[in-house]
């Protein structure tokens, strides 16, 4: 770690998501919006101070009020990513984002997975710190039923480099 973002780095990070989850089973379907949890995680490689490319583990957990369950759910991402700044020494960036999406319902321990892809820009307002607005979709399908997330995410990141 040489206070440059060129080589090796880990982000984590946490923050809100509004997560809006459209159901189709066949032709009825349901949609819901929920707010919850984000979460962020990245570990990969800076070619330049300028352009990033890393594997992005990136997830909401919400649940939604009128479940009588009160069940834990999450939609995520998992794939690759690249992060570029506009200036070398420039605190702005843009990101984006594709992969395995997932759905996981943790009352039943069942999740789906399919696929999801995510865009998103960010401001680092220090050295190693990061705040960072992403939209997240995900996209199921499984046994005459679709699943498709929307979260709309912040977070403040800690970047290692």
């Amino acid at each position: 770690f040489d206070e440059q973002r060129e080589g090796f780095i880990v982000s984590v990070g946490a923050g809100v998501s509004s997560v809006n989850t459209d159901i189709k089973f066949g032709n009825i379907g349901a949609d819901e919006t929920s707010f919850g949890l984000a979460t962020s995680f990245k570990i990969g490689y800076g070619f330049t101070n300028q352009f990033l490319l890393y594997y992005i583990n990136d997830v909401s957990w919400y649940g939604y009020d009128n479940d009588p369950n009160d069940d834990t759910f999450t939609s995520g991402h998992s794939g690759i990513g690249i992060s570029y700044y506009m200036q070398e020494n420039s605190p702005y960036y843009v990101m984006a984002g594709v992969g395995i999406g997932s759905f996981t319902n943790f009352s039943e321990s069942k999740g789906e997975t399919g696929s999801a892809f995510i865009v998103g820009g960010g401001y680092e307002v220090s050295p190693h710190f990061q705040v960072e607005a992403t939209y997240l979709s995900t996209s199921i399908e499984e046994d005459n039923v679709k699943l498709d997330t929307g979260a709309f995410r912040l977070t403040a990141n800690y970047m290692w480099y």
